[in-house]
């Protein structure tokens, strides 16, 4: 009998498996490189820091480096290859599409831009996009119909009155992923926003739970793609998607330094 090696349940299945190592994002999307993961302890010195440390200033801190890229043990073999074969494949050419954009054009931060892309395929980038977000969560949030929606190649059923995907372009090397946080604005307490993100260049998305009415967030929402079939290949045109930074690793949190260098010396 062979060795299980990484014991776990599968994220997406849900099934008790030998667990296998997925990139997040894709390796062939700009994640090759060697990275430092922080230990929860040693970001915590970043957010509330006593020795004028900035949140993006992690020099000295002490991490592991993990050569290849970001990658995690969440998933089982077969919904590895599954979800790489059916999305992730069509998400990398976007990837791509995108950073030759960023490159070619010389975008600015803090910025919005609007473009076409050609050879799209919506249903399979959106579904790209809910997988990476369910490996940072655990058991599809409970949801059978998320599940099959994203176990089901050619499934475009999916809640968008529950679920609203946004995305955003990424300016910066740093990685910022998230399971699900509530974020509570204390003007209004009853009606925290719920959001799981996935950040890191050359693009960025997050995932909101039953979002609050009247709240509007970063980025440009994608629900539409889930309209499409799977083989529906298309031009699509992006109106407004910001080109954000990413300097702290509170969730959508997209000040840029200056932003948060004057928020210090305000509230000191």
């Amino acid at each position: 009998m062979k060795a299980v090696k990484h014991p776990g349940i599968c994220r997406l299945c849900g099934e008790f498996k030998d667990l296998t190592p997925e990139h997040i994002p894709p390796k062939n999307a700009f994640n090759k490189s060697t990275i430092t993961l922080l230990p929860i302890e040693e970001v915590c010195k970043t957010l509330a820091s006593t020795d004028d440390r900035m949140p993006w200033d992690i020099q000295g801190l002490k991490g592991k480096l993990q050569q290849g890229g970001h990658k995690k043990y969440c998933l089982c073999r077969t919904c590895n290859n599954n979800t790489g074969n059916w999305y992730m494949r069509s998400y990398t050419d976007f990837a791509k599409t995108i950073n030759f954009m960023i490159q070619s054009e010389n975008l600015q931060p803090s910025c919005s831009y609007s473009f076409t892309i050609k050879d799209l395929y919506p249903l399979r980038i959106y579904k790209a996009m809910m997988t990476m977000i369910c490996d940072l969560n655990n058991n599809c949030f409970g949801d059978s119909e998320l599940r099959d929606f994203l176990m089901t190649k050619d499934s475009n059923k999916i809640n968008n009155s529950k679920y609203s995907l946004y995305m955003h372009l990424v300016s910066s090397q740093a990685v910022r992923m998230g399971g699900l946080s509530a974020i509570v604005n204390i003007d209004n307490p009853k009606n925290p926003v719920l959001v799981s993100e996935m950040s890191a260049y050359p693009i960025g998305f997050a995932l909101y739970i039953n979002k609050p009415n009247g709240y509007t967030p970063f980025g440009l929402n994608v629900d539409c793609f889930a309209n499409f079939n799977y083989d529906d290949k298309c031009e699509v045109r992006f109106n407004g998607v910001p080109y954000l930074d990413i300097n702290t690793q509170f969730p959508i949190d997209f000040r840029s330094k200056d932003d948060i260098v004057q928020c210090v010396s305000k509230n000191e």
